[in-house]
């Protein structure tokens, strides 16, 4: 009989670490593993509660359990919960190391056997209290996934987690997805008829460094930019992009659910983030062939090896980014053969198959049976 495994997350949108928790619910072994989705009753859940139905997953709401003495309060009922119906693991999905601070708790006090999953550490302060609850904390988890090296490290050195509790399980991606040619007139649309196209998807936030891209570009002339994505910063980047020439060769494409043909239709993806857990942005333009520049930091430079299957440049460095574009754009050689091996190096270590298998192995462990 297969095994319940309850999923959590408070995340309230549908980004790269929530595709990820998809993922590994549709690759679940379901002869071992029953999926069950507990989301927050609140705005913004829909479309993740939509797609985690139609992968098969029962789907249930919670009540949000913010960080502070009233998450605190609302634990207890996930604790009546868990024991109520002893789900035999629970697996919070963490898009930052507080997240979830409450769920993993209510799991702990239940005694359900729980793993956090940590897909990303942002640039924050924490106080003493919290520090202090955290470790608490991570000393009663079972165990932590963390999504790269980088990740792992930090948590067992700058938050002083039990390294011994915390694997790494790297993000996936379906190299199968990407590959088709780009549909007629879309690289037109792009604003690539006649340049050479270079391609971002990602969120419009200061984390990911568009900034640092656009004042690359108006170095570049001859050569058009699309960003794919919303965000908090649209407005001052297309303020930006103007103030810099760039209006006519920037195209600000908004949230686009169409992410392999827009690969298909550039030649170059550019990424220059300042801090990264494990870019599944990054993957998918390594799987469609193409490509890709991004930044050396923690977690990129765990996927891209620099100069064979991708270029790395120092986060912030205009004149780095700027000169590794021109080398991909200006030698179409070198961009096949990068664009190749980062392809190879996607089917080799960044599948489904080892992510899922992964987790699998950490959830038989919980249980005793590894």
């Amino acid at each position: 009989m297969a095994r319940s495994i309850w999923f959590y997350t408070d995340s309230r949108e549908l980004g790269g670490a929530e595709l990820s928790l998809l993922m590994l619910i549709e690759g679940l072994d379901r002869d071992r593993w029953a999926p069950t989705l507990l989301l927050d009753d609140a705005v913004g859940v829909e479309p993740l509660a939509e797609r985690a139905g139609e992968l098969g997953a029962t789907v249930r709401r919670v009540r949000a359990m913010p960080l502070g003495v009233a998450g605190a309060m609302r634990a207890i009922g996930l604790v009546r919960l868990l024991r109520g119906e002893r789900p035999a693991v629970f697996h919070a999905h963490m898009s930052w190391p507080l997240a979830a601070k409450w769920a993993l708790a209510a799991a702990v006090v239940a005694r359900v056997p729980c793993l956090g999953t940590v897909q990303l550490i942002p640039e924050f302060e924490l106080g003493r209290s919290s520090f202090l609850q955290l470790r608490l904390l991570a000393r009663a988890v079972d165990r932590y996934a963390a999504v790269s090296r980088e990740v792992a490290a930090e948590l067992a050195g700058r938050f002083r987690w039990p390294a011994g509790k915390i694997d790494v399980v790297y993000n996936a991606v379906r190299a199968e997805r990407f590959g088709a040619p780009a549909p007629d007139g879309l690289r037109e649309e792009l604003g690539g008829a006649g340049l050479p196209l270079v391609l971002t998807c990602a969120r419009l936030d200061e984390q990911k460094g568009h900034d640092v891209l656009l004042r690359a570009a108006a170095r570049l002339p001859g050569v058009a930019f699309a960003f794919a994505g919303e965000g908090p910063l649209r407005s001052g980047l297309e303020t930006l992009a103007a103030d810099l020439g760039l209006a006519d060769r920037v195209a600000f494409l908004g949230r686009r659910d169409d992410v392999p043909a827009l690969l298909a239709a550039c030649d170059v993806f550019a990424l220059p983030s300042l801090y990264e857990g494990s870019s599944l942005a990054v993957l998918e333009a390594m799987a469609a062939r193409r490509a890709v520049v991004s930044s050396a930091i923690g977690g990129t430079e765990e996927l891209i090896e620099d100069g064979r299957s991708g270029l790395l440049v120092p986060p912030g460095d205009v004149d780095g980014l700027r000169a590794a574009l021109v080398r991909v754009v200006e030698d179409e050689s070198l961009r096949t053969t990068l664009a190749g091996r980062a392809r190879e190096r996607v089917e080799r270590d960044f599948t489904p198959r080892a992510m899922v298998g992964a987790n699998e192995r950490i959830y038989a462990e919980l249980l005793g049976d590894g």
